[in-house]
């Protein structure tokens, strides 16, 4: 990742100097959000089940979650993992040892939205979770932009179709395994949905209500995506509550995150590490900000944060590396914990509202009651 000379230079040193952060233990009731007072889908009074790859696990057991991430991109990467390296029972193994890492730091789960069409290997999602001793939570869901290297055909391309196909994997399984979906993921890559994303999003939104199981999107923030996809969602029926735009970060814009907030969704806050870079906007700094911003409007228990890497592509060697690989944060998965954590400490938010964003609004988002 390439760091400007000027005025990047004392982030960076901050980013160098800040230590890791520790993770509380304790358990708190979420902060009373504005969301609350206004009697907006306020989230459940208390939590019930989280579907794991490992079965189901009471949501309190979740601990310090991280949202929104890929680990299950097997057959992606090791069409490009080096045979020399022992092919994938290599790759499974350094994948442990790399998220015992994590799970030594304090990171108790993991939520992977890689749907089927980018590469999702549920088996290896299982086996990598069993033996790093993560939480994992697996998605079903779509995205509409999947690598021009991947010809993967849609099953359906209706709303029942697809919506069918959804429910499926949360009730029955995911590819012949008993594996259910504890989430749905629906990537829409613009502001303006086509036709096509339209289907997707209503389909998600109708597996959601059937089964209980929470929706997050991947949002062009930046162009106040989240307002059209509510449209779609709303005119649906479901629950605010249930809903997380991710990549809101991208956008920092408070007007557009308050009147998302007010309505009762989520924001998943999952770039912040690429605002260290020139080459996106807005800054980690601003990104932070909008962060307290929302924290000190009562917004807390409506936040999410994550890292949004690419967990297997982490781990080739540089030169096998694709551009989006090539972006993750430095401390991969451990961003959070040792950089953006201890920074909003500085900049005055309270452990107490680390903990709601943390472990808190994982519990009840991914509790299934």
């Amino acid at each position: 990742m390439r760091i400007a000379p000027s005025n990047m230079t004392n982030r960076r040193e901050f980013l160098k100097r800040t230590v890791s952060t520790g993770i509380a233990a304790a358990i708190f009731r979420p902060v009373a959000g504005a969301s609350e007072a206004a009697g907006v889908n306020a989230l459940p009074g208390h939590a019930g089940i989280a579907r794991t790859v490992l079965g189901p696990l009471d949501a309190s057991k979740l601990g310090f979650t991280l949202t929104h991430e890929h680990i299950a991109d097997g057959p992606d990467v090791l069409n490009r993992w080096p045979k020399s390296w022992g092919g994938r029972a290599e790759f499974v193994a350094k994948s442990i040892d790399k998220l015992k890492v994590v799970r030594a730091a304090g990171v108790s789960t993991i939520v992977d939205l890689t749907t089927y069409d980018v590469g999702r290997d549920i088996r290896f999602l299982e086996e990598v979770s069993r033996k790093s001793g993560l939480n994992m939570v697996a998605c079903t869901g779509q995205r509409f932009f999947p690598p021009k290297s991947r010809d993967v055909s849609m099953p359906s391309r209706t709303i029942t179709g697809l919506a069918e196909l959804f429910i499926k994997e949360i009730e029955q399984g995911i590819d012949g395994t008993t594996i259910k979906a504890g989430v749905i993921k629906i990537g829409i890559i613009t502001k303006d949905l086509t036709a096509l994303e339209e289907i997707g999003l209503r389909a998600s939104a109708r597996a959601g209500k059937a089964t209980g199981v929470p929706i997050r999107t991947h949002t062009a923030a930046a162009h106040r995506a989240g307002e059209s996809h509510a449209v779609i969602l709303e005119d649906e029926g479901v629950n605010p509550a249930r809903v997380s735009f991710d990549h809101s970060d991208d956008s920092g814009d408070m007007d557009y995150f308050l009147g998302l907030v007010r309505r009762g969704y989520s924001l998943g806050m999952d770039h912040v590490h690429r605002g260290i870079s020139p080459d996106f906007k807005p800054s980690f700094e601003r990104r932070a900000e909008c962060i307290k911003l929302l924290v000190d409007a009562g917004f807390a228990d409506k936040i999410f944060l994550s890292t949004d890497s690419e967990f297997g592509g982490s781990l080739l060697p540089e030169e096998t590396k694709e551009w989006r690989e090539t972006i993750d944060p430095p401390d991969g998965m451990l961003f959070n914990t040792r950089k953006l954590i201890p920074y909003l400490k500085q900049i005055g938010v309270s452990d107490h509202n680390i903990h709601t964003i943390t472990v808190e609004n994982p519990r009840y988002f991914f509790s299934l009651s």
